[in-house]
């Protein structure tokens, strides 16, 4: 059975801006997965929830912090990968899940919201929106 690579996080110049998707965090790494496994059952596909543990996400904010020295960041994505990281940090553990639609955003945010969501955003053309 082959394995599908995960994508990295999605950055336009640099800067992490998930257009389409809502990015969780979850108390704990275990929680996360719990959530994934819900929203597969609940029709999202295995290519729209990616899974990214604090090891994964500390790694890819290293690697974007590297890169971000070459490039220009308004202060909100500044805020916002400083964020990620900390909650990384702190054990958290994260899914990625393409939303292009408002409904479909809200429906995932619905059936994770039980299993130790911290927060919720769906990047939209511009700017996050904050769920929770």
């Amino acid at each position: 059975m082959k394995k599908l690579a995960k994508p990295s996080f999605p950055r336009p110049f640099g800067a992490y801006s998930p257009r389409g998707h809502v990015v969780t965090a979850f108390t704990t790494d275990a929680a996360a997965k719990e959530a994934r496994e819900t929203l597969l059952r609940n029709g999202f596909s295995e290519e729209d929830v990616a899974h990214y543990n604090k090891n994964e996400v500390l790694w890819e904010f290293e690697q974007g912090e590297a890169q971000a020295l070459n490039t220009i960041q308004i202060g909100e994505e500044v805020a916002k990968f400083e964020e990620y990281a900390e909650l990384a940090g702190q054990g958290c553990g994260f899914l990625v899940v393409h939303t292009p639609e408002d409904e479909m955003a809200s429906r995932a945010v619905r059936t994770v919201l039980p299993f130790g969501l911290k927060f919720a955003e769906k990047y939209k053309r511009w700017t996050p929106e904050e769920f929770a």
